[in-house]
């Protein structure tokens, strides 16, 4: 790919990823970034928090250390990477109480219903602990609707939702089990035992990696999650650094609103009327905004892009007087509680480096908003000041506390997650092949192989890979 260039329209982690390895990956070429918002990084966002902190993150926190491309490329960048305190474990909050996280479960599905003890009532886990065995199907399904079919409502409804639904700010009878908890495809294609299957894949796992799995708290084993020191959003500035430091451009405030084919390259037009032409075209934008520029060039593609569902939440931090010792880590909440906010993480108790940061007696709280399918009078029609009330009232009253807000900081993701619905996965093949034979085309983000961190660098790196294979 020496001498060639490229246009990556999207400046999220996928985007910045996919410029920074396309320079790796060819020496001579050019690179410009084209954001259409006025900051970079996507779904990764850091804040001052009224001035409490040079740097704290109030979008994405966190990225699984137990997958190698998020701490790979932060070494490669020179960044640190720092892990979760193990003095702090995070609860659920159900029946109107907290209840320890259940440990020996898989995103919450349980080897042993009994570890569910507290959560769900005696009938409820008689209930799971009888599992009702469901034929062999070959299909992709639900696995909220198939979790339920073996151990019963109650596990989803009271464990399933807030663990796996909170990651995709979904709802589990909404949610692909192949894209969530692909483990428990086997139960399903099999017609096996789902509890049989769980135990299996947590024994494998702890063979195979030696790490804590959720619910865990075994001190020689290897972190689950990982951050940066600063946070997170330390990889946008790092990316964005490197990539100018090396000729690239980024650019804000310019939105793509075409992208077609021309003489052996791409003629991308953007919404002021610039045209741009450029070798290669890397799309690093949510599925319906790729849908819109590809929808000439690439019409099937589009069609299917345009078919995924997204949800929109929010993110309420919080610079809090302590006035008492803060214990804990955080904790979920199930939809079946009817309370305004879906989830809290104790930021500062969560992750030393920004305790250390911190005065005594302050911390620092994260409360979420939002799931999909959620009436826009829910939340979204409330305005900043009256969202981040509502949901310090919401947390005031769950936890009893008595602390004093010194800052809350309102941050929107208007339709930011991509949900995984059943079939996703066959979706996104089926986007791959439509778009294969289109040269000098690469689709990245965190539609088409999950939402993490780790599936979105994996993505643009695998797609720069095969577009520098291609030449």
């Amino acid at each position: 790919m020496t001498g060639r260039s490229a246009v990556v329209i999207g400046a999220g982690i996928s985007g910045l990823t996919a410029a920074y390895e396309y320079l790796q990956y060819s020496p001579g070429s050019s690179v410009t970034v084209y954001e259409a918002s006025d900051r970079l990084g996507g779904l990764l966002k850091s804040s001052t928090l009224g001035g409490a902190v040079e740097s704290a993150d109030v979008g994405a926190e966190a990225s699984l250390y137990v997958r190698p491309e998020t701490r790979g490329l932060a070494e490669r960048l020179g960044l640190e990477a720092v892990y979760p305190s193990r003095e702090h474990s995070s609860q659920l909050f159900v029946g109107g109480r907290m209840q320890a996280m259940p440990k020996g479960t898989l995103m919450g599905v349980p080897g042993d219903p009994r570890a569910l003890e507290g959560i769900l009532s005696a009938d409820e886990i008689a209930r799971a602990e009888a599992e009702q065995l469901t034929p062999a199907g070959a299909d992709d399904v639900s696995v909220g609707d198939f979790i339920a079919s073996r151990l019963g409502d109650a596990v989803v409804d009271k464990v399933l939702d807030p663990l796996i639904g909170g990651v995709y700010s979904g709802r589990c009878r909404d949610l692909s089990m192949q894209a969530t908890v692909p483990a428990l495809l086997q139960a399903h294609r099999n017609g096996t035992s789902v509890l049989e299957t769980v135990r299996d894949a947590l024994a494998a796992r702890t063979a195979t990696s030696g790490a804590n799995v959720p619910g865990t708290q075994k001190k020689s084993a290897p972190p689950v999650f990982m951050t940066l020191r600063g946070g997170i959003s330390a990889l946008i500035t790092a990316l964005a650094e490197d990539v100018r430091s090396r000729g690239g451009q980024i650019n804000t405030g310019a939105q793509a609103v075409s992208a077609n084919r021309a003489d052996d390259g791409w003629q991308v037009l953007f919404a002021g009327g610039e045209q741009v032409r450029a070798d290669d075209l890397i799309i690093a934008v949510p599925a319906y905004a790729a849908a819109e520029i590809l929808r000439g060039e690439a019409p099937r593609a589009a069609q299917l892009l345009a078919e995924v569902p997204y949800a929109s939440s929010a993110v309420i931090t919080a610079v809090l007087d302590l006035a008492e010792p803060l214990g804990g880590s955080g904790f979920l909440i199930p939809p079946t509680e009817d309370r305004f906010i879906k989830a809290s993480t104790y930021a500062s108790n969560k992750w030393p480096w920004l305790d250390d940061v911190l005065p005594e007696g302050r911390a620092v709280v994260r409360m979420s908003v939002g799931r999909f399918g959620d009436a826009p009078d829910v939340w979204e029609q409330l305005d900043d000041d009256e969202l981040a009330s509502r949901a310090w009232a919401d947390w005031l009253d769950i936890t009893g506390r008595n602390d004093t807000a010194e800052h809350l900081e309102v941050q929107r993701w208007q339709d930011s997650l991509p949900q995984f619905t059943p079939g996703h996965f066959a979706r996104v093949a089926d986007i791959d092949r439509a778009t294969s034979e289109i040269p000098g085309l690469a689709l990245v983000g965190n539609v088409y192989e999950g939402v993490g961190l780790p599936a979105c660098i994996s993505r643009a790196q695998n797609e720069i890979h095969r577009m520098s294979e291609k030449g």
